[in-house]
């Protein structure tokens, strides 16, 4: 697909026109994508002890609660963040889904995801970690992840 960007003057509206052959779900979610700007990252103001880190919200595997904390898991280090889990799911992108009662994850960073004898299924990150999801959030997890499969079907990267 081509695209063009023109840059507008300050006073004036940013806008998006899409011309399409055909209106599909994943055209729909492009343009709720576009509308709710989504496409801005999010910084999320975390802490390393006493300093104040901004944490993209891409290098995030998941956040835990332990001990009334929140924890942030990325790549090489965990950080703390003062937010509760309620209020950072409502703040995160639609990437980030709530998998047991302590513990939202990032599915864009989920590496290979396991299912276990017990019922449950556990996800793995870059880093190794492994969390575990529970049944009352499997549903909702697996059906985010055949969206995400049936999208990239429609785009032919499957």
């Amino acid at each position: 697909m081509q695209t063009l960007v023109r840059v507008v003057p300050g006073q004036e509206p940013e806008h998006a026109e899409f011309y399409v052959h055909q209106k599909d779900r994943a055209i729909e979610r492009l343009v709720e994508y576009v509308e709710q700007e989504r496409y801005h990252s999010i910084l999320l103001t975390c802490y390393r002890g006493n300093e104040i880190v901004q944490l993209p919200e891409s290098s995030i595997c998941f956040i835990e609660t332990v001990r009334e904390k929140q924890l942030v898991h990325t790549d090489a280090e965990i950080l703390e963040v003062k937010k509760r889990l309620y209020e950072l799911e409502r703040l995160l992108p639609p990437g980030f889904i709530r998998i047991s009662k302590s513990v939202i994850m990032n599915m864009d960073r989920v590496t290979a995801y396991r299912p276990m004898v017990n019922g449950l299924m556990a996800a793995s990150f870059p880093n190794n970690d492994i969390v575990y999801i529970s049944r009352k959030y499997l549903k909702d997890v697996r059906s985010h992840i055949m969206e995400v499969r049936n999208e990239r079907k429609s785009y032919g990267n499957v």
